[in-house]
């Protein structure tokens, strides 16, 4: 259900999820929109005291997902056969480069390249199913962070969490994968 809070002079809307969860789940997605969830046993004065007990953080992330809805809509927008056709051509071309540094992990066989549009990652791997899966949005960023998703997702054939040793392995490959990783925040409404 729709509701509304003012925080700081600003109206607010948000949309109220009543769920089983222990805790009451603030979130703002990349592009802006609020999400609550909470029990029955939850009043709205506590959900209210949660908005303003965290207005700083909830100003600051509506202030960042207004910058990536800015830096999306500057993005020239493809049709969705354009976008997945598109995605796939760079993200196989960096698949083919990388896989090498990877094959003996992957059994001497390439992994089966998916693609599909994913509202919360850029990919995902499965490591014993030795499948890959690319989210179609690639199509738009850079391809530095391209190259640096392909990276991660083939790392994780290596280690199946974000260790300190994932990281250090995603380095061995990339070193400047930091760069590429926070480049690619500017991105993140594209997923909304």
């Amino acid at each position: 259900m729709q509701k509304t809070i003012f925080i700081d002079g600003l109206e607010l809307f948000y949309e109220l999820e009543i769920k089983q969860v222990k805790n009451i789940n603030l979130r703002i997605r990349p592009d802006g929109t609020i999400h609550v969830s909470a029990s029955r046993r939850h009043t709205m004065r506590q959900i209210e005291a949660l908005f303003h007990a965290n207005e700083t953080m909830i100003l600051r992330a509506l202030q960042r997902a207004a910058r990536l809805q800015e830096n999306v809509s500057s993005i020239p927008r493809l049709s969705r056969a354009r976008e997945g056709q598109t995605a796939e051509a760079v993200v196989r071309r960096y698949c083919g480069r990388i896989y090498p540094r990877f094959a003996a992990i992957c059994g001497g066989s390439m992994p089966e390249i998916r693609f599909r549009r994913m509202k919360s990652r850029w990919g995902s791997c499965a490591p014993k199913e030795q499948i890959l899966t690319f989210n179609t949005r690639l199509a738009y960023v850079p391809e530095h962070c391209v190259e640096y998703v392909v990276v991660h997702e083939f790392c994780h054939f290596l280690y199946p969490n974000h260790s300190a040793a994932f990281y250090a392995a995603v380095a061995s490959v990339l070193p400047d994968w930091k760069a590429s990783r926070s480049a690619l925040r500017n991105y993140e409404g594209l997923m909304a």
